[in-house]
């Protein structure tokens, strides 16, 4: 997910580039290095011509920067063309004295060249880099929230050219997460075993394997008060890399879908305006229904204030603490399961 800058996403960027609406600095930084690094490819595209790119392009990285020889080359005139383009990358290893020297040329700009900063965490308190974003655009590149892993995935998708399904798009999300370096292995997985358009089924094989277990899996076993089951299922999740507090967001958000199922099976709804109306795809409608049919509403309002102890508690009492809230929160939910009946 990229944070806008000034009001502009990042596609309202590429259009004001091609239109004319040109500036000689770009920041583009954060974790999120996929998007990040497509926006750097796609300005490169636009800003210097593929006929004037061998004499107007420079890509230097910040462990090879000495500021005279980048002032050399920033201030050198365009060769058969109107701009040159230097790309400055990796500026979060920038040493204080290397950001004092660019802090300099920023001041003075050079007319006849442009400017573009790839980094990942970096400090925008600094002043160079606050200079980036008052002369010029500093786009900033977060990993997606849960609920826009999907929309990533579609990007990704679109722009590597591979076709691929809704239900596998909403499949995916819910095994991987948001996690986009996961998102693209797994991906590029699919493409390699499977072929394109990439189908649920599809997803199920190949993906559902390495992730083991989905959320469906938990809620069903702490629904039928298996603690064991619902135990390893949990700790399966945690050995595949998955934070606690993740784990526990995906089983509360689980949870407030089922409760708003519950709602939606009183109405008069077709599966289309259910589907739409839980934000998920018709694909998981059924699954969604079931458990919510099979899940009194008293049962699940007390899990889900389970669930957000769980998450206060791994939140505010540090990593020593989390088996035993883990713990603490299958035996509630399953004991909670227990005594429905």
């Amino acid at each position: 997910m990229a944070k806008k800058s000034r009001g502009l996403t990042p596609e309202q960027l590429l259009a004001g580039v091609a239109g004319g609406d040109l500036c000689p600095f770009y920041l583009l930084y954060g974790e999120e290095e996929y998007e990040r690094e497509a926006l750097a490819a796609d300005l490169i595209e636009q800003l210097a011509p593929p006929q004037a790119r061998d004499f107007n392009l420079d890509i230097i990285r910040a462990d090879r920067f000495d500021l005279l020889d980048f002032i050399q080359i920033f201030e050198s005139y365009p060769m058969i063309a109107e701009m040159r383009l230097v790309v400055l990358r990796d500026v979060h290893d920038l040493t204080a004295d290397q950001c004092r020297g660019l802090e300099r040329i920023l001041e003075s700009g050079v007319e006849t060249t442009r400017l573009i900063a790839v980094g990942h965490k970096i400090d925008m308190r600094r002043k160079i880099f606050r200079q980036f974003a008052k002369l010029g655009r500093a786009v900033e590149f977060r990993p997606p929230y849960d609920n826009q892993v999907p929309q990533w995935i579609q990007r990704y998708a679109k722009r590597a050219g591979i076709a691929i399904e809704p239900a596998a798009i909403q499949l995916l999300s819910q095994y991987v997460g948001a996690k986009p370096r996961e998102l693209v292995s797994e991906i590029e997985k699919l493409v390699s075993f499977a072929g394109t358009p990439i189908k649920a089924e599809a997803v199920e094989q190949v993906a559902g394997i390495t992730r083991g277990a989905s959320v469906f899996d938990l809620a069903d076993a702490v629904g039928k008060g298996e603690g064991e089951l619902a135990h390893k299922l949990m700790m399966r999740f945690i050995d595949q890399g998955e934070e606690p507090t993740r784990a526990v967001a995906m089983m509360t958000r689980h949870f407030q879908l089922l409760i708003k199922a519950r709602d939606l099976l009183a109405r008069s709804l077709s599966r289309e305006q259910m589907a739409a109306q839980l934000g998920v795809a018709p694909f998981f409608l059924n699954g969604y229904l079931e458990q919510a049919r099979n899940r009194p509403a008293p049962w699940l309002w007390a899990g889900l204030s389970a669930l957000r102890e769980a998450d206060w508690r791994l939140k505010s009492q540090g990593r020593r603490s989390e088996q035993l809230v883990l713990d603490l929160l299958i035996g509630r939910l399953c004991t909670t399961s227990s005594k429905r009946g």
